[in-house]
């Protein structure tokens, strides 16, 4: 096997193992800890399968088995994955491709102007709808340039004349994701190397700190942070978080939220310019309205730390349930809704924050209950 640059963290009996080619981590406990330390050292795999036979008592037939189905995990996050940032993935004639543009769009983010040229009305419909609040008609030169088109099949985009991306007409998500980021850098003056992580997440703040809300699709953190909006909290982002690597701070990215067919009938009565919102059709089953954020142009002042992230899901058959999560748990959840910047040192910043913040999960149906246990959290420091 080849040589494995990786970092580790241990939590209570388990160790969790970042592996630097991939940026993909990797949740152990014993024996799978035993199996990984020795591979690490080139220990031949019928060799660790003889000490794990006398250290945990199995039979040779199990621990060989078990050795080659760790250090099959081993090799798959030992690969390095896709990066569409390089640059050297894409050839001259990318670079260089011109196309007619189906509309050509100019946005205010924070105090940058930009230029987002699209090529075709699908591709506009990946981004305008999220940021067209801060569209404006102000004219100004030589503006940082986004462009969104097609090219042998596959997605582009480019930026300032750089090819950064390119994608199969099914990765629409990473190519929000990378786009995103891009945003995020003009509106708040960044580049990729100040970034911790993003994470899918709404952000919700009462000018002290931030709460993160994550879950699964369709689980209610979007509507949950509206209802947070309703009561003097301010929605600073929705789906999409970015978190600075210096000092663990939340930071704007206040695009549109994105409303399903499930949460009508409790946010229209809050936001009743939900029933002149025109259906998007993101795909035949999934279809949304946007609505966009209050005081989205505030970002200097809407930066705070994160001290608490809550998984929440609204469950009909709960009235409420609201409990500590083990760290251990906690931080599995959060990387199945993180992405962490491949920086050198980023994993070990994450690994030791996670220490420092507080686990929750939210499981509810009833609203009042729920807002009341979240209006508590943010006045207890």
């Amino acid at each position: 096997m080849q040589t494995i640059p990786y970092v580790k963290k241990k939590i209570g009996s388990s160790y969790f193992v970042w592996f630097q080619k991939s940026n993909l981590y990797f949740h152990m406990k014993e024996p799978a800890w035993f199996v990984f330390s020795k591979t690490i050292k080139r220990y031949k795999a019928s060799t660790i399968a003889q000490l794990c036979t006398l250290r945990y008592n199995t039979s040779i037939e199990e621990s060989l088995s078990f050795v080659h189905e760790i250090q099959s995990e081993i090799e798959k996050r030992n690969t390095p994955t896709y990066a569409p940032n390089k640059m050297d993935l894409f050839s001259p004639a990318l670079h260089q491709y011109h196309f007619d543009p189906f509309s050509i769009r100019q946005y205010k983010l924070g105090n940058q102007h930009i230029i987002f040229s699209y090529e075709s009305s699908l591709f506009e419909s990946y981004i305008h709808p999220l940021i067209a609040h801060f569209e404006t008609t102000a004219t100004h030169n030589d503006l940082p340039l986004f462009e969104l088109f097609r090219y042998q099949e596959q997605i582009a985009f480019r930026f300032n004349g750089e090819t950064k991306g390119l994608w199969a007409k099914d990765e629409t998500q990473f190519v929000k994701g990378l786009i995103f980021m891009f945003l995020v850098n003009a509106m708040h003056n960044k580049t990729d190397d100040d970034w911790l992580m993003t994470v899918h997440a709404s952000a919700v703040t009462n000018g002290k700190k931030t709460i993160l809300f994550t879950a699964d699709p369709g689980k209610g953190k979007t509507t949950f942070a509206a209802l947070m909006h309703t009561h003097g909290f301010q929605l600073i982002s929705d789906d999409f978080v970015p978190i600075d690597r210096h000092q663990f701070n939340a930071y704007p990215f206040p695009i549109s939220m994105s409303v399903k067919p499930g949460s009508m009938d409790l946010l229209t009565p809050i936001f009743p310019i939900l029933e002149e919102k025109t259906v998007t059709h993101l795909s035949p089953e999934k279809m949304v309205r946007y609505i966009p954020p209050a005081n989205h142009l505030d970002v200097i002042h809407s930066i705070f730390p994160v001290r608490e992230l809550i998984f929440i899901e609204y469950n009909s058959s709960v009235d409420f349930h609201f409990e500590i999560l083990d760290p251990v748990i906690a931080l599995k959840s959060l990387l199945d809704q993180a992405w962490v910047t491949p920086i050198s040192g980023n994993s070990i910043i994450l690994l030791d924050r996670v220490m420092e913040m507080s686990f929750y999960k939210l499981t509810y149906s009833n609203n009042a209950k729920a807002l009341e246990a979240i209006t508590n959290l943010f006045e207890h420091d």
